[in-house]
């Protein structure tokens, strides 16, 4: 199994946990400007596929890294974030590994989740306002139906496209999706068996064309959101297409100095048995020049 996939399997149930709201006495502290402390909440999550253990130098760029892409996300997206992300407003974890940094991303108050593999942000999530807020709890749900949304299905499809457009610069077609995509409005049924509408809307794209494989055939969603209707924009992200390795979209690329980050040689990779290549999906170790023209110089200040 590749990394990615195993990743896949329990990033779901990790993200969840660590989505939950910090304790009252973390908030009671306020921003704590120290790496340790942005450190602390995912003290217990360890990804079973690092390459090698953090390093400082790492950790500080994996951090900056992260922060770029939700400030960018933010900007983009306008979401409800005063103030640009820095160390002093987020929990993050971050490790490295084969095909670049893994990590996570969360603010202090528990609210906005981003989560990164190979390099990529490919999920993001609102707490305050994604569907699992709300379902499988009827109190909330019931709240939910007497907040009007203030979108229609097709306003929400819109605001899904055009914040695709801003984050990727691309449209569904561009990546190989369907060119529309399926939109329903989530609903709740009281107690007297009457329906109501929630302000919440599923927006997600298919495959386009004949399928390739078996998961295909399943009809599986290679880009999926979630539309508020309370806020007008984006709930929740979900991209594993990006994490494919000929996803249309590139990845950010890894700095040539990553492997000095983390006290290796430039070539370790091809120095590993086959068997630690496998498990890290790569393919048979070749010999290939490295380019040298993306070095990372960390930014000393940054954050404090």
């Amino acid at each position: 199994m590749k990394p990615a996939d195993f990743f896949l399997i329990f990033i779901m149930t990790v993200g969840l946990q660590a989505a939950e709201p910090v304790s009252d006495t973390s908030r009671r502290l306020g921003p704590l400007d120290s790496m340790a402390a942005a450190r602390q909440h995912f003290g217990s999550w360890k990804y079973p596929f690092a390459i090698a253990t953090n390093t400082p130098a790492f950790e500080v760029w994996g951090l900056e890294f992260m922060l770029q892409e939700a400030n960018t996300m933010r900007e983009q997206w306008r979401l409800d974030i005063p103030d640009p992300l820095t160390v002093n407003h987020v929990y993050f974890a971050v490790y490295p590994s084969a095909d670049g940094l893994t990590g996570k991303l969360l603010t202090r108050d528990g609210r906005f989740f981003w989560d990164f593999d190979r390099n990529t942000l490919f999920s993001f999530w609102d707490t305050n306002y994604f569907a699992p807020s709300f379902r499988y709890h009827d109190d909330e749900s019931a709240r939910l139906t007497k907040i009007k949304s203030q979108i229609t299905k097709k306003e929400a499809e819109a605001i899904a496209r055009d914040a695709l457009q801003k984050l990727l610069g691309v449209d569904p077609q561009q990546l190989s999706l369907k060119k529309r995509a399926e939109v329903n409005q989530y609903k709740f049924e009281e107690s007297d068996g009457k329906v109501y509408p929630l302000p919440l809307f599923d927006v997600r794209w298919r495959v386009a064309g004949p399928k390739r494989y078996a998961a295909e055939n399943l009809e599986s969603t290679p880009l999926y959101m979630e539309i508020s209707g309370v806020t007008k924009t984006v709930a929740k992200y979900e991209h594993p297409q990006r994490l494919r390795m000929d996803s249309p979209v590139p990845r950010r690329p890894i700095p040539t100095n990553y492997f000095q980050m983390l006290g290796l040689p430039d070539n370790y990779l091809d120095t590993v048995p086959e068997r630690k290549r496998r498990l890290w999906g790569l393919p048979p170790a070749t010999n290939a020049p490295v380019d040298a023209t993306n070095s990372y110089q960390p930014n000393v200040g940054a954050g404090h």
